[in-house]
Order: structure tokens, then sequence, then C-alpha cells
């Protein structure tokens, strides 16, 4: 390999080691509340609560704001049929509400996952019981039968990250293939 060579290989290797030590410590140096838990307040109904009527909503409170483009609380009774009526909405400034038509007893499953504006999360399953405290459980985990329920964006960070390795690939790979043939002499 010509020197011209070793320094342009030489220079995207310290090209590459920079930006990847600067991601780090910009991560690092930005810690926020992306990624911690965020504590749940209440849940209305509680879980395990034993209900004498058909309820109407399912409200859940957190110790932040939700996002409700990012959260979602789905409802399945014991046949595993979705029971939710629209998305969940903001209730007050720490809580989402979840519409819901529940037709007969039995037991429910609440299954959450709230995001707050600042990035704190908060999933769970809650289940309760509607009419008879002998009513049949919920078999399981419930199928998705709705694609977009847990459907979330791209994550910056990584899709930036993801794109500087393609470039630094990229690079690499066009110094690989410009390297001077040797003549004969």
């Amino acid at each position: 390999m010509s020197t011209t060579g070793r320094i342009y290989v030489g220079s995207a290797i310290c090209l590459a080691a920079l930006v990847a030590v600067l991601a780090l410590v910009g991560r690092a140096g930005t810690e926020s509340e992306a990624g911690r838990a965020v504590e749940v307040l209440s849940m209305e109904p509680a879980d395990g609560a034993v209900l004498p009527d058909l309820p109407t909503t399912v409200r859940i409170r957190v110790a932040g704001e939700p996002d409700p483009g990012r959260s979602h609380i789905v409802v399945y009774d014991a046949d595993r049929i979705r029971l939710n009526t629209g998305p969940a909405v903001p209730d007050g400034d720490d809580g989402l509400r979840q519409q819901v038509a529940v037709t007969r007893p039995g037991q429910l499953a609440v299954a959450y996952h709230v995001v707050t504006v600042d990035g704190r999360t908060a999933s769970g399953i809650a289940r309760l019981t509607v009419g008879s405290p002998n009513a049949a459980a919920p078999a399981g985990p419930a199928d998705a039968t709705d694609d977009g329920a847990h459907a979330h964006g791209v994550d910056p960070m990584g899709a930036a990250l993801l794109a500087l390795d393609g470039l630094v690939l990229l690079a690499v790979v066009i110094l690989l293939l410009r390297r001077p043939t040797r003549g004969a002499a």
C-alpha cells in the first residue's frame, strides 16, 4: 500500500473513532429521564378489582405527563376480544383514559404502555373481574389484532449512528478498491 493510501485509511479510522467517541460522550453527557421507568400512581379500576357493574373506561395516572401519541392501553376479555373503542386520550395532566365496550361479565386483562413526554415509560398488565369473582380468566397473552397498537417511531440516535456506520463502511470500501496497481517496470 502506498503512503497516500495509508494516509487515507488512517484518516478514515481516526475519523470513525472520533465520531464514535463524540457520540458516546454526547449520549452520556445528556443522560436524561428517557428510558427510565415512570411510577404508576393509580389505575382505575385497580389491578385485581372485582366490579359489580360493567366498566366503560380505564384510567391510568403516572408521575409525569403522558404522551398519548406514543402510549396505549388495550383491554381484552377472556376470549381475547379487544374491547377498546378508540385511542387512549389525555385525562388531566398526568393520566390517560381509554373507553371500553364491555358487554358481559368475566375477567378482563388491561395491557398498558405509557410513555411520558420526557421519554420515561411504564408498562404492565392488570387483571380485573366484572361480575362474579369466579368468572373465567383470560387464557394468556392476547394476540395483537391491530398492528398499530404497539407502533413506535424510530430512535433518532440509533438512526443517525446507523447512517454513520453506512458512510464509514462506504468510505472503507472505496479506499480498498482505489488501491494503486503496481505496474510492471
